[in-house]
């Protein structure tokens, strides 16, 4: 129904589809995180209290994302495209990250698979080199800014938006983008960041800068970018034109929104580390500092 010039979703929010890989790898990571924490017994350092909250709040914020009306609505309009994004690589991942994932999970496969299959390709030295290299920050920054820029140009965005296979890949990568982009902001815990909490302030702004621009962009243009929208949108009782702006706003706005509160809080961080360590050599002790660890390069829980 639609009254006013408002937008008729009507029955589209009763139409569920889902992005196949994450009917997989969702219920997977739930599991494996869900056993890991089960053999860790207690007391457990890292994972009491909020931190399996925020990881199984992740894995829900992706399925929702990922799996129901959503993901139907994202290949109608541009804008619930958009909401699908936003919230899969600035909330659900964030959210798996904070919830400290490494130990849990790799003590979550079964032993046997763990000993002949994970550790040892874990150990091999061009699949070290490898993430040694994408989770060095200048790499996994590109990563991420090139994957949500790239895929907004029109030829690899309509073809995303046309072909299952290629729409897959595009998660896939805005997922480990994404992933790659938090470890650097979030200490996903045991393990530390590649970046100083201080160093991290710049990192998060380069970010601000092109998620605000891109948005800008698709909130002022003169005219759609992507025709795939076109016929959809009017079927919503919009054009093409005012569901990209809608699209734009949602970028521009609360994505901008949600990297400057990660810049603000990590400032925060930052500045309460320096007066920890300017009171503990006022007191006549000098802290040793806080160096960041490599992300892990093989497995050590057998």
């Amino acid at each position: 129904m639609q009254a006013h010039g408002g937008w008729d979703l009507g029955p589209q929010f009763l139409v569920w589809s889902a992005d196949p890989a994450a009917l997989v790898l969702i219920p997977l990571a739930a599991l494996l995180y869900a056993r890991g924490l089960a053999s860790l017994g207690s007391p457990r350092r890292f994972h009491d209290g909020w931190r399996p909250l925020a990881f199984y709040l992740g894995l829900a914020s992706a399925l929702a994302a990922l799996v129901g009306p959503l993901d139907h609505l994202a290949g109608e309009l541009f804008l619930a495209h958009m909401v699908q994004h936003v919230v899969l690589i600035l909330v659900a991942v964030p959210l798996v990250l904070l919830g400290a994932p490494v130990i849990p999970m790799m003590r979550g496969v079964p032993r046997v698979v763990r000993r002949n299959a994970l550790i040892p390709l874990l150990k091999l030295r061009p699949v070290r080199a490898m993430l040694r290299l994408i989770s060095q920050p200048l790499v996994a920054w590109s990563l991420f800014v090139g994957s949500f820029l790239g895929w907004h140009f029109a030829l690899a965005f309509e073809t995303a938006a046309t072909n299952e296979a290629v729409h897959v890949l595009e998660h896939a990568s805005f997922a480990i983008g994404a992933y790659l982009f938090w470890w650097n902001i979030i200490d996903p815990l045991p393990l530390k960041a590649n970046l100083t909490y201080l160093a991290r302030v710049p990192y998060i702004f380069m970010t601000v800068v092109p998620n605000f621009i891109l948005g800008a962009f698709l909130t002022f243009a003169p005219d759609a970018w992507y025709g795939v929208y076109a016929a959809s949108a009017s079927r919503y009782g919009m054009t093409g034109l005012e569901d990209q702006q809608l699209a734009g706003v949602i970028m521009w706005i609360p994505g901008s929104f949600i990297i400057g509160t990660a810049l603000v809080i990590d400032l925060a961080m930052a500045v309460r580390l320096e007066q920890r360590e300017q009171l503990a050599l006022e007191a006549g002790h000098s802290p040793a500092p806080m160096r960041p660890r490599q992300p892990p390069t093989s497995a050590s829980h057998g």
